[in-house]
Parts: C-alpha cells; structure tokens; sequence
C-alpha cells in the first residue's frame, strides 16, 4: 500500500465495517465520501465513541497520535451547561466550532505514518 488510494480504501472500509452503524434503526447508514467529516455535519460522533474509534485507528493502522489534538475536534464536551447560569458575563462558556475531522485526514495520516494536522 503505498498509493494515497489505496490507504484511503481501507480506511474506509475499516470505517464502513466497524463504525458506520445506524443513527437508528428504521434510518439508512450514512452514506460515506473520502470528505466526511466524524467531528462535523450531520452524523457527529460523540466525544466517548470519539475516544473508542481513534483509539481502534490509531492502533490499527500504526500511526503516531503524538501531535493529535483531540480538543481540535470535540472541544464542546466537557462542558456542564447547567453551572453556566451562576458564571459571570466574562466567564459564561461558548461554544467553540469544532474543526472538521475527515476520513481523507485518517487516511494521509495513516499513510505518513503520523498525524498530520495538529
């Protein structure tokens, strides 16, 4: 393997095969491109599955996760919106646009060996 394609195949197929399930189970698996973002969109994967699924490509692909910033990606969810309402003005939460995390991004990664985008 060492075509950008053929990386980008597999990571979409080892996507597809382990992750891209169902929203519910009367809806259609949402349909995937090499530009789907998982942090982004329509189907945003949640901060725990998020964890769960970078862990499984990370290891299983051998890339380096050493620059990976995983508050890039998900960096609304560890907040508690209840206790907003006693903040000050200045120190009220905000939400934060996530940067979008695409299947194309794993798969330059996993053929550089290393993340590649922090």
């Amino acid at each position: 393997m060492n075509d950008l394609h053929d990386f980008e195949k597999e990571v979409m197929e080892w996507y597809e095969s382990n992750w891209n399930g169902r929203v519910l189970p009367f809806f259609k698996k949402p349909a995937l491109s090499s530009e789907t973002s998982l942090s982004t969109g329509k189907y945003p994967w949640a901060d725990e599955d998020a964890m769960e699924i970078l862990d499984d490509y990370f290891t299983r692909f051998n890339v380096d996760r050493k620059n990976f910033s995983f508050a890039k990606y998900w960096p609304n969810e560890e907040v508690t919106f209840p206790l907003n309402f006693f903040r000050s003005k200045e120190r009220k939460w905000r939400w934060i646009e996530p940067e979008p995390l695409t299947l194309k991004m794993l798969a330059e990664s996993a053929k550089a060996g290393y993340w590649l985008f922090d």
